[in-house]
Parts: C-alpha cells; sequence; structure tokens
C-alpha cells in the first residue's frame, strides 16, 4: 500500500468540493465554506500569536550571554562544563564558495567556536571537490577545536540510497563519530550535533545558548532544539512570490512547526546521545530534517519535543540569477518539499507500530493539518469557494432542476449575500495575519541588523514594495498551493521515482560579507571520510 495516496483525498474531494457539492445540499456548501475559511483564519491567528511570542523572547534575551552561566556546583558538572564540545554537520554539493565560506565564517565567529567540531560533508561528484576540500582546510585550519573535510561515495549505505542531503548527512555524521572515537573524545554526556546547510548564517552565541539548554535540561537527550530560521538572505531582491513564501515559512516555523513539535527544518540541533539511538539519518529518503524528527520517535517511543534556540539564523531562500531561473527554482524547490512530505507521510503509517499509540495518533494528525490542510488545500478551497460565489446565478437553474430530487432549494438572495460577506471577512481576517507576518519578519531583520549577521539595512525593503508583496501574499500562496496540487498528483502516479533531493541553486546568494576563495593559500589535503585538519 502507498499511503501517500491518501493525499489525494485533499486533491479530488476537500479542495473542489466548494465547485459542485452546493448542486446537492446549497446549505452544506455554505456552511463548509465558511468552516474552511474561518478554520484557516483561526488557525494563522494561533500561528500569528505563537510568533509574537518567540519574537518577544528573542528580543528579550538578544544581549544574553550562557557561557558564564553553565552549572558548576559539582565535580561532574564541572567535568561537563570543561568538556562541553558541538559537532556541526554541513552538507553541500555545488554552491559557490563564497556562499559556503559565509557560513562557515558565522561559525568561526561563535563565542564558543575553540568547542566546535566542523564536519563539511561534501558530495564524491562536487565539481573540484579536492580543490575546495583544500582551499576549506587550509582556511580553517585554526578555526575550530578541529576540522573536517569528508566526501561522500555514490551509493554508500546500498543501492536504494537516495541522493542528497539526507545519505550525505548520514555518511558524515557516521564518519566524524568514527573519527571521535578514534581520538578518544566521544564522550555522549557532552557532545551535540547540529545539521545546517551551505547557506546558514548563525548567530554569534547560537552554540553558547545551544550547549547551556543542554547541559540544564533535565531531557537533554530526548528532545531536539531549533532555532527560528529567516530567509532574509537577499529576501528583498527576489520577486513577490519568493519573498511572499520566504515570510510565511519563518511565521510557520514560529507558530506551528516548533510549539507543535511537527518537525525541525534545515537547521537543527540535537544530542549526539540520541542522533546515535535513532540509527543517524536514514539514507533512502530525501526530507533529512523531518525523518529525523520520526527515527528520534521510533528510538524514544513518543513525541518528540521541539525547544527553541532563542535567536534567529538566515537560511537562504530559493533563488535564481534571471526571473525565468527565480521562477523555475521557487517551482522545483516547492515541488520538492511537496514531494518530501508525502515520502515521509508513507514511511510514518508504514513504520506505525514502531511508535506509541498515543503519539503516533498526535502527531499523525498536526502532520495532515499542516502539509495537508495548511500547506495545501486552506488557499485553493478558499479560491474554490471564491469561484463558487461568482457562480451562484449561472449554477441557480441546475440546482433548482435537482430540487425535484433532492428537496435542496438554493440560498435566497439575502443568505447569499450573508455568505459572501462571511466569507470575504475570513479573507480580510487573513490579510490583517499578513501585516503581522511582515512586522515579524521586520523584526526579524531588526535582530540580525543588532547581532551583526548582517550589514544595517542589507535587508530593507521600501514602503511600496511591502505594500505590494503584502498585496500579493495571497496569490502567491495559491500559486504555491497549485504547486503542492500538483506535486501530490505527480507522487502518486509516479512513486519513488520523483523522490530526490535536487539542490537549490544559490550562486544568487554569493556575496555579502563572504570572502573570495582566492585569500586561501595552496594547501595539501585529502577528501576520504576519515579527512581532518585538527586545531592547534
Amino acid at each position: 500500500m502507498r499511503w501517500n495516496l491518501l493525499f489525494l483525498i485533499f486533491d479530488f474531494i476537500i479542495i473542489p468540493l466548494p465547485l459542485w457539492i452546493d448542486i446537492f445540499c446549497p446549505i452544506f456548501a455554505a456552511v463548509y465554506g465558511l468552516f474552511v475559511g474561518w478554520l484557516g483564519a483561526l488557525l494563522l491567528t494561533v500561528c500569528a500569536w505563537r510568533s509574537l511570542q518567540a519574537n518577544w523572547l528573542m528580543k528579550k534575551v538578544v544581549n544574553d550571554t550562557w557561557e558564564d552561566k553553565l552549572p558548576r556546583n559539582t565535580e561532574e558538572e564541572n567535568r561537563l562544563a570543561d568538556n562541553l564540545q558541538h559537532l556541526v554537520m554541513m552538507c553541500g554539493y555545488k554552491e559557490p564558495m563564497e556562499v559556503i565560506c559565509q557560513s562557515i565564517d558565522s561559525l568561526a565567529a561563535q563565542s564558543v567556536a575553540h568547542r566546535l567540531i566542523v564536519v563539511i560533508g561534501l558530495e564524491d561528484g562536487t565539481p573540484e571537490v579536492a580543490e575546495k576540500a583544500q582551499r576549506l582546510k587550509e582556511r580553517y585550519a585554526r578555526s575550530f577545536k578541529r576540522f573536517h573535510v569528508t566526501k561522500h561515495p555514490k551509493q554508500w549505505a546500498g543501492g536504494r540510497e537516495i541522493r542528497g542531503k539526507c545519505s550525505n548527512a548520514n555518511y558524515t555524521m557516521r564518519a566524524a563519530v568514527t573519527r571521535l572515537e578514534e581520538y578518544g573524545e566521544l564522550d555522549l554526556s557532552c557532545t551535540t550535533a547540529t545539521s545546517c546547510d551551505t547557506d546558514s548564517i548563525f548567530a554569534p552565541r547560537y552554540f553558547e545558548n545551544l550547549g547551556y539548554q543542554f547541559l540544564t535540561s533535565p531531557k537533554a537527550k530526548e528532545v531536539v532544539w531549533q532555532a527560528p530560521l529567516y530567509y532574509n538572505h537577499f529576501l528583498n531582491e527576489r520577486p513577490f512570490y519568493v519573498r511572499a513564501i520566504g515570510i510565511m515559512r519563518a511565521a510557520y516555523m514560529l507558530g506551528f512547526l516548533i510549539p507543535f513539535n511537527i518537525n525541525t527544518m534545515s537547521i537543527f540541533s540535537f544530542s549526539l546521545d540520541l542522533c546515535i539511538k535513532g540509527e543517524f539519518f536514514h539514507a533512502h529518503y530525501q526530507m533529512d530534517d523531518i525523518i529525523y524528527t520520526l527515527t528520534c520517535m521510533q528510538a524514544l517511543q513518543k513525541r518528540i519535543e521541539i525547544l527553541m534556540i532563542p535567536m534567529p539564523v538566515i537560511s537562504g531562500p530559493t533563488s535564481g540569477t534571471t526571473q525565468c531561473e527565480e521562477f523555475s527554482e521557487w517551482f522545483r524547490q516547492s515541488e520538492r518539499w511537496t514531494i518530501g512530505a508525502c515520502e515521509v507521510f508513507h514511511y510514518f503509517v508504514v513504520k506505525r507500530r514502531r511508535y506509541n499509540c498515543a503519539a503516533a495518533l498526535s502527531y499523525g494528525m498536526w502532520f495532515v493539518i499542516y502539509y495537508g490542510f495548511i500547506l495545501c488545500s486552506l488557499t485553493l478551497t478558499g479560491l474554490a469557494g471564491f469561484i463558487n460565489y461568482a457562480l451562484v446565478d449561472v449554477k441557480r437553474a441546475t440546482i433548482l432542476q435537482m430540487a425535484e430530487h433532492t428537496g435542496q432549494y438554493p440560498l435566497d438572495d439575502a443568505a447569499n449575500t450573508g455568505v459572501m460577506i462571511a466569507g470575504f471577512s475570513s479573507l480580510a481576517w487573513t490579510y490583517l495575519i499578513f501585516l503581522i507576518f511582515f512586522y515579524l519578519d521586520r523584526e526579524g531583520c531588526k535582530l540580525i541588523y543588532h547581532l551583526k549577521m548582517k550589514p544595517q539595512g542589507a535587508e530593507d525593503t521600501s514602503f511600496c514594495q511591502n505594500v505590494k508583496d503584502w498585496i500579493l501574499m495571497w496569490p502567491s500562496l495559491v500559486m504555491y498551493s497549485c504547486v503542492s496540487y500538483w506535486a501530490i498528483l505527480k507522487v502518486a502516479a509516479y512513486g519513488k521515482k520523483v523522490c530526490g533531493h535536487d539542490p537549490s541553486k544559490k550562486d544568487a546568494l554569493a556575496g555579502g560579507n563572504a570572502k573570495t576563495t582566492s585569500e586561501t593559500d595552496s594547501a595539501e589535503a585529502s577528501t576520504s571520510a576519515g579527512d581532518d585538519t585538527e586545531r592547534s
């Protein structure tokens, strides 16, 4: 049984229902349209409130330090504080060296960089892989506790391995653990791990806060940490639909994914002990972040709690060097996200016997609500309802003919007007929520400037651009939902053949504070799984 076929319910029943159900039951059609519209408005309101709470927390602690707060009341606490270390895994493929260096520079600027073990996992097919590894190791040899470069061989985990970050992360993390064992530094009681992308820019005290939470949380080995992601990496230069989806994803991270423990996204941290218990990453799937949440659920037999690192992390949006490439890249990545969610849903149901029953029901409900209803169906169902409002006079004769058999007569003009007003009121409320999302984006930029993650004003937008993007927010979400609709059909028709992690292009993200790779001198380097350069 291909369980992802259940997502076709959204494509063929939930979304188009407003277009035809009124022929058989006009009252049900009116109630259904209003219920979906106002349910969506309510969910977005909850998202906005949760996001505002997270933003207030970040502003409250933005200047706090945590290294001096590490507990040192006992001999054991002293040992843990002294030996605390953070394994950071960054997987890459064809990204420009300027983008990779921007990300590693943000790690080198960490207040506790001396605690970091940084592992750059390159793919075997990376262009000029040996030269890239050589330049990186020469440049960052003395920036961290240890610095490694690995090369992921094709099909290392077998013939079913899917190329992409998940399989690369699986290889890279295993290689890093093996090397720590060889050094005698594999102490699971004081080691965290972080998975990130090559376009990740960390706040300077990210790992300082992570270390504090890890050593003070009673459930440190049973939780995952997620920082709020902001896609303000030249986001002000992107087309309206890219910027709209970037702002939406940032708000959904704060309002849905973290507080309701749905799943981590792109850049997340965890105890190395939990990673090993969950058998690292599943190389046969593409969505490393969602799959990791599920493998941890299997290991612990309960829902995984997601705790917030209260500071922003910048992640790159979809991007291109031309308008055509911008849309192509946006479409391709939006399609991949939905296909990945369908693939993970199949994995979740197949492995349902490995989860605690209550955890499985709770997680499955939120997964379907978020990926099926909020991301795919919400705006399209609303659009179908608005189309039905426009066709009410055209369909009246058909409904009257059907009434002879069904006994259901069309609503009178007053009722239709009331339904339309209530429906458009939910849309107006949704646009008020969009204003909060834009406010959160502006506040996120202020935090980013304050923490010197970007130059002052680098991500600012004009008032006119904000008004235009705000007006086009709902059409942008409709566009995204149309891509999701298509992706569900595609994965239903082709199955596993379309499941792959095509890396997003990042050429348009090169620049900013990154130093060019020409600044580094030549140095001999190896790129096998165990290659490393250690801090002197």
